[in-house]
């Protein structure tokens, strides 16, 4: 990946983490394909064994990298994109792996996610009792989609209220 502009870092910095667990998981099941091939020549069932492990975790890591790589790939203009995470009006949540652009919401989970405003009905807010409250995008199909929680007395409880009131802004319905 070549990077070209200041808001491709900030992407690419964005998912760097993501992308590292994904690397590891490489260096993993090349390790375990290599010491597959050394026991070819000791214990055969022990190849065996190792080799379908290190393929089971090789398929799910390449198709996971080609995944990350293909997050891009929903976002019509790029160069806007860019720009826009460089922008002055971008609010970057670190705490929460959250950047909210004037058109898209970056989330950054188990996995990475990047919501287009366009495509969103509403904001809502789940309260499970009183120890939790979740955050959702809502988009036209009545899909939710989490962007951060909040549980009580874990110090999060600002940034979900700051998070809400720019997605309302931002969403202006």
């Amino acid at each position: 990946m070549r990077i070209q502009t200041a808001g491709e870092q900030k992407y690419y910095d964005f998912i760097q983490e993501r992308a590292k667990r994904l690397q590891t998981g490489m260096i993993v099941w090349g390790s375990l394909l290599a010491v597959a091939f050394i026991c070819l020549f000791s214990n055969i069932v022990i190849t065996v064994i190792l080799a379908v492990g290190g393929a089971f975790l090789a398929m799910t890591n390449i198709k996971a990298r080609s995944e990350l790589k293909g997050k891009l790939d929903q976002i019509e203009d790029k160069e806007e994109f860019f720009r826009q995470l460089i922008a002055p009006d971008v609010a970057e949540f670190s705490d929460c792996h959250v950047i909210i652009a004037r058109d898209y919401i970056l989330v950054y989970k188990d996995d990475i996610f990047i919501y287009a405003f366009a495509d969103m009905e509403k904001v809502e807010v789940g309260i499970q009792g009183e120890v939790k409250k979740v955050l959702f995008l809502t988009d036209w199909q009545g899909k939710r989609h989490e962007i951060i929680s909040a549980a009580k007395g874990d110090g999060m409880q600002r940034e979900f209220d700051r998070i809400y009131k720019m997605l309302k802004e931002r969403l202006g319905r």
